[in-house]
């Protein structure tokens, strides 16, 4: 197939898939290539559920979280499973908020 062809090809399935709308971009549509999944192909975590340090058994003692405290309450969010889900929407000390890595 035409390389031109299969550029064409990708951007509509893009467009078509992700929902962006391409018509006025400043750089020309056939060079537009998809850079991973689409438009919320990356499921947020909703409803996170959390356990004590001492119950988590899938963490080593060396993996990075993400520590939050908003007035007494404090969460730690693992980067192993932030890897896969990139947004944990959550509440802390009654403020909604949204973790992203």
């Amino acid at each position: 197939m035409h390389k031109h062809t299969i550029s064409a090809i990708l951007l509509i399935s893009f467009v078509f898939l992700a929902g962006f709308n391409t018509d006025n971009a400043i750089v020309p549509q056939s060079e537009i290539l998809s850079g991973g999944p689409p438009k919320d192909g990356i499921p947020a975590i909703l409803k996170p559920k959390f356990v004590d340090p001492g119950n988590a058994a899938y963490l080593e003692d060396s993996d990075d979280v993400i520590g939050l405290k908003i007035g007494n309450e404090t969460k730690a969010y693992p980067i192993k499973i932030l890897n896969w889900h990139e947004v944990v929407n959550d509440t802390i000390g009654g403020v909604p908020v949204a973790v992203t890595f």
